[in-house]
């Protein structure tokens, strides 16, 4: 028998080679000079307008694109989180019509300090319905973030970050790639 999937989401993942003890001092000199923007976090920190050419670059360099030549241009929009004991990030997405990918860089991951969850995007009625273990009755995904590591995702895929249990800081750099 044949099996054809329909409507699967798609998550990329990429290690990268930047320099995290550059970018954390980085973002810490961003953090204080930036006010705190209160959008999806509880607690922490979120600082809008990041701009590092050299993070423009490596996003750039690893954007998912179907083939060479579908997207000539496009702007990254950045910022920036530190996330502490008991901080985390209220499930949100990031859609809007302009935006290719959405996606997270890890610059320093302490055990412990939350874990990214992704939601089912399809409606609630699948996992009540007597048909869904052919559909993976998981109502979200968890994966646990690692430094160096870049996630790419729906900008409509919507997510949170678990509550920190760690006594450190758990540093991110979220992005937007508009066309």
């Amino acid at each position: 028998m044949e099996s054809i999937t329909f409507f699967p989401t798609t998550v990329w993942s990429t290690q990268c080679n930047l320099d995290n003890e550059k970018f954390f001092k980085l973002v810490k000199d961003f953090q204080q000079k930036t006010e705190v923007a209160l959008r999806s976090n509880e607690g922490g920190y979120q600082g809008h307008e990041f701009k590092n050419q050299e993070f423009y670059d490596e996003v750039s360099n690893n954007v998912p694109i179907l083939k060479e030549g579908d997207f000539n241009s496009f702007r990254i929009y950045a910022w920036v989180n530190v996330n502490g004991k008991g901080h985390s990030n209220n499930r949100h997405s990031h859609f809007t019509h302009d935006i290719l990918v959405s996606g997270v860089y890890y610059v320093k991951v302490p055990e412990d300090s939350g874990k990214i969850r992704f939601f089912d995007p399809r409606p609630s009625l699948i996992h009540n319905s007597l048909d869904w273990r052919y559909y993976n009755h998981y109502e979200y995904q968890y994966i646990v973030p690692k430094e160096g590591q870049m996630i790419f995702f729906p900008s409509w895929l919507e997510h949170d970050v678990e509550r920190s249990q760690s006594d450190e800081e758990r540093v991110s750099i979220a992005f937007n790639v508009r066309i």
